[in-house]
């Protein structure tokens, strides 16, 4: 289950989603929305690009709608609907998703709940059903209620271990001060461990009910049968029969009719700033200032002026806080939040220096005054809006995600504001932008909070929360409704008994190696309007010179810092214009979003759409050919990932991560770290930077794949074009070794002020090329199962566990990893290895085996929704030496595994005795 990501690092990651992600009107696909009886709110969209759909619903429910001594209830609920039904046991409610290849989860935030299933479009029915079930019939189990407390205050600790967490709960406490959007979206310790489940059921009948939900399904289906099939499961739940009081209940009445007059009064008046010292690492500035409501004529120009500022090579306010030789910041993130009831510009802005925040404060208003005279760039702003449009079909592909993209507008603006907003953002003039600017920020109302690292002899800032006994107290004193959930309302399920996936694939592939080396695959199919490329540079860190480790993640960075022929700023124009996405590495402002980033190789990831794809060819090749590496700019880069290598430093699970490959492959290559360390980082000069471009994007080292609706043979020739002309620089490693073997146990521990501890242990596994790599794969997702089951389901120690695999051409290796608290953890580790030698003497049974191959599988087909993402796979099946049609053959190779496969593999692979056993965190 997900929460709501950390204030700091959303702003710039929900900048996509508050201006380009919502545009889902424009994409070329059927459309309806439509109520029930029941006044539950229904959006369907039709996508016919791969025969899968999602299903999410959103609960008007969350922390704003939360009392003080109800602070993370919502939350707390969320967990507890997964823990059983009247009508399934939570083994059967996750299993039975998973053993149709289809993924269940949830998220929380302020205003909402949100319940996501994706699944075979074949499945889809059940998946719909099981969210009903959830919905509507849980039973909340005495026994899990204790186990999912721990659960959530795991989940709470790990968050407090995040970089910047201390900064975010100081900035929510300040600048939403006298409204509901103050709470934290976790709650407090104290609460989880103290609310009664006769409080979590009241709370849940009130505000789970179907005049409180919209649900959006997006896929491959039939609107007029998937009318039927959504009548069929949700029509029968009654508004309102839940009951939202009864005699002798002090619940207090409907927050959502109170917000209005609560949420005017909180609004900002004034400027006021509040500044403290807290267990970070760097010192952080946040902006909260006051905007115009959704419904206001100024917000669709305060929209597009903030898109415009967030630009990072345009913003003169980004210029001005991250340009100069001495630059006040390093990172800078820009965003419009709408609410319900009131808009804010919320800025965050990272410096290194505890002594800049007075400059970057003043520097900032005057910059935002400014705005109101600003003469933009018309042609960027012209991108911006040819942006909104792209955006949408490239987020209409990726249905587990798109869900959570929509989400802080289904509540906030609504579905018909959604629909309207390509066309009405498209006719804003920029004229109407700085009226706007003159009327809200030339003398804006704002809070402002500084939180910077605490010396030794400051007491570190922590969020005051109620005490255990006040908990206690209130609910010692307040009465609740009494509810029967036994036997729940009648629900019917559709038959699933058989299970079978088929890969069917009409696409064209033309494979080709030019005389100079570089490899091209170009993948064709007619189902989708945009045009996805990615280039992959074989052993990235085995090809980085001694000394300057990280150097590919910084030449990536500045590709699209300037050409010899394009200024970064003419570059982030070019892109705009042509609605395209480019991505030179991870996002480092989501958490836990590292899935592309490895060892073995880079990426460049690129899409726009059919219209525009010569352009965008054209330009994807100058940024990944002709790199100018300004020294102005590479500085900026460089200051960019000294910051990110300097909070990263206080991630417990990090710093475990980063031990375990350091220990593991020893003298190898694969100890280095992707991005470096800041010794590294700053010792790389421009001439380095110029020389490892060379050597490393040299043709024979790069794998160029495109997926498209064009003939195979005209981006053929385009890319012959561009590279053929490239000079070989025979300088490159081809292939890497493997590691030296581990024999004995080997156990590390890095000492760190935490609440967690993180733990990664692991060994070796078979290459890429092996028969049994993917029998390993199956054995490492039935030993994750395990793990969640055990160590989180059933004893709650943890809320984040797994078993990972990566594969090299000829060797490969594999991890588990579990965040827990300090003091679970020997329970914790001997919980890993207890469930590892059980799978490796024990073997699996059956339907473990079933249900690991049905996630195989359709993890592999949800990763590959997006044309961006199947191009990043193509290269990748390349780089391992897989044949083009490599996901038939493993759909092949899936039929044949049984429990006896299994069984060797583990007991062959899974050996704790030479396990690398790293972990981070306080004293154990």
């Amino acid at each position: 289950m997900m929460k709501e990501m950390p204030h700091s690092l959303a702003r710039t990651a929900l900048l996509g989603c508050l201006i380009l992600l919502i545009s889902a009107s424009s994409v070329a696909a059927a459309e309806t929305a439509f109520a029930l009886e029941n006044d539950m709110q229904v959006i369907l969209q039709e996508n016919h690009s791969c025969p899968m759909i999602s299903s999410i619903i959103f609960v008007k429910s969350g922390s704003r709608y939360e009392s003080e001594y109800e602070n993370g209830m919502t939350h707390f609920l969320e967990h507890l609907l997964f823990d059983g039904t009247a009508n399934l046991t939570r083994d059967e409610l996750d299993s039975s998703i998973d053993d149709l290849g289809g993924y269940i989860n949830a998220f929380t935030r302020k205003d909402l709940t949100g319940y996501l299933v994706v699944l075979p479009k074949q499945y889809i029915d059940y998946g719909m059903t099981v969210q009903a079930d959830m919905l509507f019939n849980s039973i909340f189990p005495e026994d899990e209620l204790a186990k999912e407390r721990k659960v959530v205050i795991e989940e709470i600790n790990q968050y407090k271990d995040s970089p910047g967490d201390a900064a975010e709960a100081f900035f929510t406490e300040k600048a939403y001060a006298n409204t509901d959007y103050a709470r934290p979206v976790l709650g407090y310790t104290s609460l989880i461990e103290n609310i009664p489940r006769e409080a979590i059921v009241a709370y849940w009948k009130k505000y789970y009910t179907p005049d409180r939900m919209t649900m959006l399904v997006i896929g491959d289906f039939d609107s007029k049968k998937m009318k039927e099939s959504i009548r069929s499961v949700f029509g029968g739940f009654a508004s309102g029969e839940a009951g939202a009081t009864s005699k002798g209940s002090t619940m207090k009445p409907d927050r959502a009719k109170l917000a209005e007059g609560k949420h005017r009064q909180g609004s900002i008046i004034g400027q006021h700033r509040f500044d403290t010292a807290a267990n970070v690492q760097s010192t952080y500035v946040s902006f909260s200032i006051a905007a115009p409501h959704v419904s206001s004529a100024d917000y669709l120009p305060f929209d597009l002026l903030t898109t415009y500022l967030s630009m990072e090579d345009l913003s003169p306010l980004k210029q001005a806080l991250l340009g100069g030789d001495t630059p006040l910041a390093t990172e800078v993130g820009i965003s419009l939040d709408p609410k319900e009831e009131f808009s804010r510009l919320e800025l965050s802005i990272i410096t290194d220096n505890p002594d800049n925040p007075d400059s970057i404060i003043a520097v900032t208003v005057e910059q935002l005054k400014a705005a109101s005279s600003l003469e933009a760039d018309s042609a960027m702003i012209a991108g911006i809006k040819t942006s909104v449009r792209c955006e949408a079909l490239y987020n209409a592909e990726k249905l587990h995600y798109y869900g959570f993209l929509i989400a802080p507008l289904v509540m906030s603006a609504g579905w018909d504001f959604i629909q309207s907003y390509p066309d009405s953002i498209s006719e804003v003039d920029w004229s109407r932008c700085t009226l706007a600017a003159d009327k809200w920020l030339v003398n804006p109302d704002y809070v402002v909070t500084t939180v910077r690292p605490a010396d030794s002899a400051e007491v570190a800032y922590t969020p005051e929360e109620p005490t255990a006994e006040a908990v206690t107290a209130f609910f010692d004193t307040t009465t609740f409704p009494t509810y029967e959930l036994v036997e729940g309302h009648h629900i019917s399920f559709p038959n699933v008994d058989s299970v079978s996936f088929e890969l069917i694939d009409n696409s064209v592939y033309h494979r080709e190696v030019f005389q100079n080396g570089f490899t091209l695959i170009v993948k064709s199919n007619p189902d989708s309007r945009v045009f996805g490329m990615n280039i992959l540079g074989r052993n990235r860190t085995a090809n980085e010179p001694e000394g300057l480790i990280g150097i590919t993640d910084f030449v990536n960075r500045c590709l699209e810092k300037g050409t010899t022929t394009r200024d970064a700023a003419r570059i982030s124009t070019d892109l705009a214009a042509i609605g395209a996405n480019l991505s030179v590495h991870d996002n480092p402002w989501i958490p836990f979003d590292d899935r592309y980033t490895t060892r073995r190789f880079s990426f460049l990831k690129f899409e726009t759409i059919e219209e525009f794809a010569p352009a965008g060819f054209e330009l994807f090749a100058d940024i990944m050919l002709h790199p100018a590496f300004d020294s102005a700019e590479v500085e900026g880069v460089r200051r960019s990932m000294l910051g990110v290598c300097r909070r990263g430093a206080g991630s417990p699970t990090k710093t475990a991560r980063q031990q375990y490959y350091k220990t593991y492959f020893g003298g190898h290559p694969f100890a280095n770290s992707v991005m470096g360390t800041p010794e590294s980082i700053g010792a790389i000069s421009v001439g380095d930077l110029r020389n490892h471009h060379r050597r490393f994007y040299s043709p024979e080292n790069m794998i160029l794949a495109v997926v498209t609706s064009r003939d195979t043979a005209e981006v053929a020739a385009w890319a012959r074009e561009q590279f053929t002309g490239l000079e070989r620089a025979d300088r490159t490693v081809t292939s890497v070794e493997k590691p030296a073997p581990v024999f004995v146990q080997k156990v590390v521990h890095t000492e760190m002020e935490s609440a967690q501890v993180g733990i990664y242990a692991g060994g070796r596994a078979p290459g890429a090329g092996d028969i049994e790599a993917a029998d390993v794969s199956i054995a490492a997702s039935i030993l994750s199962s395990r793990l969640y089951l055990n160590l989180r389901e059933k004893q709650g120690l943890a809320y984040s566990t797994g078993v990972g695999t990566r594969f090299d051409r000829s060797f490969g290796w594999y991890y588990l990893v579990v965040s827990t608290g300090v003091d679970n953890y020997d329970r914790a580790f001997d919980g890993l290895l207890l469930q590892t030698e059980k799978l490796a003497f024990d073997g699996p049974t059956a339907s473990e085996v079933t249900r690991a191959k049905n996630q195989l599988w359709g993890g592999l087909m949800r990763a590959k929704l997006s044309r961006a993402n199947q191009a990043y796979y193509l290269a990748e099946n390349e780089f391992l030496g897989r044949p083009l049609d490599y996901d038939k053959l493993l759909l092949e190779h899936l039929n044949y595994v049984d429990v006896r496969l299994i069984r060797r593999v583990a007991s062959k692979y899974f050996r704790p005795e030479t396990w690398v056993v790293s972990s981070a965190g306080g004293m154990r």
